[in-house]
């Protein structure tokens, strides 16, 4: 092969190697360049989005705490009126029928009378002859006198005056039957005036056993009477509840009675509690006294308390003063509250004075004119950014 040819193969070879590493060499130069004079993009952080709320501005306050329970109606006074003496009966009252109310002292119906008036005669005639006897003893006592006197005379005093010669034991004999024949007399004219049953208190009567013609027997059952004057409400209330309600016979709290079948309301009060607290529900009992429950006293008509209703309670406690009032809902987790703060949120721990169906009364934790959120917050974190519903920033 000749110098030429070998030069040519040489240069060749040169341009194969070196050509592909100075066309990549260029390639890499030029993205450099490029990339040097791309115009670089500053990231700035994202601006904070501030949520809108609504607020209330607290105020302190006094308010009326109540506790509203369920609760039932009992009479609060009921009888089951027997018979004390047995016989036909002869007469009863037109009022004398379930449902029916009497007053007091009237007259529920009439036992024949014809025996006891006998017994009576009887028991008189005994004591008038007893008396009699009375009378005579104590003549024969003065002349007893008179002849130991006269013996005594004649024996210069030899026989003594004992107890038996005076006929001493004979007039306490004579006084006793006496008064075992007024004894007889006072028992037979009571077993007479029982013939009349007369209605013990102003009774409502639940339930009649006899009629017209009845034969009644002693301790037979006549009929059931509640008082109308008073009905009871016994209601369940949570035991940590009853230290804000008065208990007591004279001025326990007022209590509002709402019937569930009628918007008549009636009025009571505490009188006293149960002495338990039930099994399952771990409930305290109260008992509620309401006066004239069947509106007799009241110059409009209107509807009556039955006994056995279920009813609504509202129980009228204490006072409870310089509170915060707030709607029960906005108390969060934990009994914290939203706190509207220049702009921020701030979550504040609250302490509860009380806590009713509706509303809550926070005693620390808040200060007057604090912005209490009413806003629910899907995410709420300390310190982010709000803003009012009206736009103003504070």
């Amino acid at each position: 092969m000749s110098d030429i040819d070998k030069s040519g193969s040489v240069i060749g070879l040169l341009i194969k190697i070196f050509l592909p590493i100075c066309l990549i060499a260029a390639g890499i130069t030029g993205w450099y360049y490029f990339k040097s004079k791309e115009s670089k993009m500053k990231r700035k952080p994202p601006k904070q989005q501030a949520v809108a709320v609504e607020i209330i501005s607290m105020e302190l306050g006094n308010y009326q705490c109540s506790v509203r329970s369920m609760g039932m109606v009992k009479p609060d006074r009921e009888v089951i009126l027997k018979s004390k003496v047995s016989g036909e009966v002869v007469s009863v009252s037109s009022k004398f029928v379930q449902g029916g109310q009497m007053k007091k002292g009237e007259t529920l119906l009439t036992i024949d009378d014809s025996d006891y008036k006998i017994e009576v005669q009887k028991a008189q005639s005994v004591l008038d002859k007893a008396l009699s006897d009375l009378a005579i003893e104590k003549g024969s006592q003065k002349i007893a006198k008179e002849e130991l006197k006269l013996i005594n005379e004649a024996s210069f005093g030899q026989v003594k005056a004992t107890d038996l010669a005076l006929r001493k034991p004979q007039l306490i004999q004579a006084k006793a039957s006496i008064d075992s024949a007024r004894a007889d007399l006072n028992k037979a004219k009571l077993n007479l005036s029982r013939t009349k049953v007369l209605v013990p208190f102003n009774a409502l009567i639940l339930d009649k056993q006899v009629n017209l013609g009845s034969l009644v027997t002693t301790q037979g059952i006549l009929a059931t009477l509640v008082d109308v004057d008073t009905f009871r409400v016994e209601a369940l209330v949570p035991p940590d509840r009853l230290a804000a309600i008065m208990i007591d016979e004279n001025y326990g709290s007022k209590a509002i009675i709402h019937s569930q079948y009628s918007k008549q309301t009636w009025g009571g009060k505490v009188v006293r509690t149960t002495g338990k607290i039930t099994t399952k529900s771990r409930m305290a009992g109260v008992i509620i006294l309401v006066p004239d429950p069947l509106g007799l006293n009241r110059p409009e008509k209107g509807s009556q308390l039955l006994l056995g209703d279920h009813v609504d309670v509202e129980i009228v406690g204490e006072t409870i003063k310089n509170v915060f009032s707030i709607p029960r809902e906005i108390l969060r987790d934990d009994n914290t509250v939203w706190v509207y703060n220049s702009g921020f949120l701030e979550i504040r721990q609250v302490s509860l004075a009380w806590k009713s169906d509706g509303q809550v009364y926070i005693d620390s934790g808040i200060k007057s004119k604090d912005k209490v959120i009413t806003t629910d917050l899907a995410a709420p974190i300390q310190g982010m950014a709000l803003q009012l519903v009206s736009g103003d920033r504070s």
